[in-house]
């Protein structure tokens, strides 16, 4: 018996398959940008301010705050301060801890030397209003300046159905 293999049929199926997970895994991010702090410290009196444009208040939204840390990070976790403030000029304070490392130190996030972490903040927002929303956010640990943190991001994501 002789078997034939039509490579044309697995580049199709191959190629069908990417779009299928590409499709699947897009998200609808309508806001995603990082700040980035020298020698990767972050000086408690840095308040990091994100300044979000919300042109669709009828669908639901996902709220990360995205973290990098280096090796020099010297905590398992992290304390975190977070402010929003609505386009009619109400404030909200809220306080997240996260465990960036398990109990053997082994980092939670992806990476190697350069360790990113998404944190979701709030999951299924939906906006009362359009307009411009702000967040800020600070650090919240007892060290000054916090070590081995390279970076802080804001990502907000229409959710999906998948």
């Amino acid at each position: 018996m002789e078997i034939h293999t039509n490579w044309r049929s697995y580049g199709w199926g191959i190629g069908l398959l990417f779009l299928l997970v590409t499709a699947c895994s897009q998200k609808e991010e309508v806001y995603y940008e990082f700040r980035s702090f020298p020698k990767s410290q972050w000086d408690q009196r840095e308040a990091i301010r994100f300044e979000v444009p919300i042109k669709d208040n009828s669908t639901l939204y996902n709220v990360f705050i995205e973290t990098r840390n280096n090796n020099d990070y010297p905590f398992k976790n992290i304390w975190l301060f977070v402010d929003y403030q609505t386009p009619d000029g109400k404030v909200y304070l809220d306080t997240i801890q996260r465990d960036l490392a398990d109990d053997y130190g082994k980092w939670n996030g992806d990476g190697i030397s350069l360790y990113s972490y998404s944190i979701l903040y709030k999951g299924n927002v939906q906006y009362p209003d359009t307009g411009m929303y702000v967040y800020t956010i600070r650090q919240g640990m007892r060290t000054n300046p916090l070590k081995g943190i390279s970076d802080i991001g804001l990502k907000i994501s229409k959710k999906t159905a998948y």
